[in-house]
Parts: structure tokens; sequence; C-alpha cells
């Protein structure tokens, strides 16, 4: 009897985790701005849409090694048809420790592990001076996401602190969107 359970409990969450996502996540566009020209030889950023889907490219090159990066992100969310903003999180995070250790919020998970996976070299600290740090075809996967997420509109701010200064500052705007699962 408790091969059955093990066996039915087994089957369930394997069915969960692999049910298809009826939603999109698209990127519709990234700015950069405050670019501390001291610490930032370049930084760069596009995104664009292919096969339905959004992909960003960025790279950004420091002028001098970085060892002290702290990150302040928010992300704001609005369900469709609605005008009330929702606040997802609003975190102030060593960058350093973030990148070296797993984090608890799953979103940050999702988002360190893509960018792993789509880096050119490993992103962790200290930042060394003149290497080119580059993210090549980063796309969200939504089998990553719980099988529900609202859909709706939202916007993501990454404020980049290098020794207590503003270095830079991201903003990221979106939509969830409803898809039908691939065949």
């Amino acid at each position: 009897m408790k091969l059955w359970f093990w066996i039915c409990c087994f089957l369930i969450f394997k069915s969960m985790r692999t049910e298809e996502r009826n939603f999109r996540l698209f990127i519709d566009q990234v700015n950069i701005t405050h670019v501390d020209p001291e610490v930032y030889e370049s930084f760069d950023c596009k995104v664009f849409q292919f096969n339905n889907r959004s992909y960003l490219d960025s790279s950004h090159t420091f002028k001098y090694t970085v060892t002290n990066l702290k990150v302040h992100a928010v992300l704001d969310f609005w369900k469709l048809k609605s005008r009330q903003k929702m606040t997802l999180f609003d975190v102030q995070l060593d960058a350093c420790y973030l990148l070296d250790n797993a984090s608890k919020n799953k979103l940050f998970n999702i988002y360190i592990k893509n960018l792993r996976k789509h880096a050119n070299t490993k992103f962790k600290c200290p930042f060394q001076a003149n290497i080119s740090y580059e993210v090549q075809n980063m796309t969200m996967n939504e089998q990553d996401f719980p099988s529900f997420v609202p859909l709706g509109k939202f916007r993501s701010v990454i404020e980049y602190i290098i020794d207590q200064k503003l270095a830079a500052r991201v903003i990221a705007s979106g939509k969830i969107v409803s898809h039908p699962p691939d065949p």
C-alpha cells in the first residue's frame, strides 16, 4: 500500500511540474539610465522579439575592479484590467552574496539561473576591470514559473550601487499575456 502511495505522489508532482503554461512573459523595453562614467567603460542592453518570445542581450565593462556591489531591486505588477499597483518586492541586496548563494526568493533564483545559462563568463565578485560581462539571448522560460501566474503588466527597476553610490539604473517593462501551450 505504501508503494502505491509514493507512486501516486510521484505521478501527481511530475504532472504538476510538467504542465504546460498558458501564459507568456514579454519584455517590451529596457532603459539604462544614470550610468556613472567613472565606474563603467560601457553598459548596453537591448531587447528583441523572435518566435513569439522576448530575448535580452546586455554587456557591461567596468573601468576598475568592483568588489562591493549592492543591488536595489523593485518589481511592480498591475493585474489585467486593474490600475492598482502591487509591489511584489522592494529589496536591497549584496549582489556578490546573491550570485554566490541560492536565494530564498524564487524569482531571484529564476533570474540567476537564466543569467548563468546565457552569460559569456561567470558573474561573480570581484568583477574585473576591462572584461566585457555579456548575456546573449536570455529569455525567461515559463516552465520555471508556477503553473498559474496572473495576467498583467510589470515594471522592474534594478539599481546598481557601488561604493554606496548609484552606478547605474536598469528599468524593464513588459507584460504577461495569455498564450496557448506549445504543441
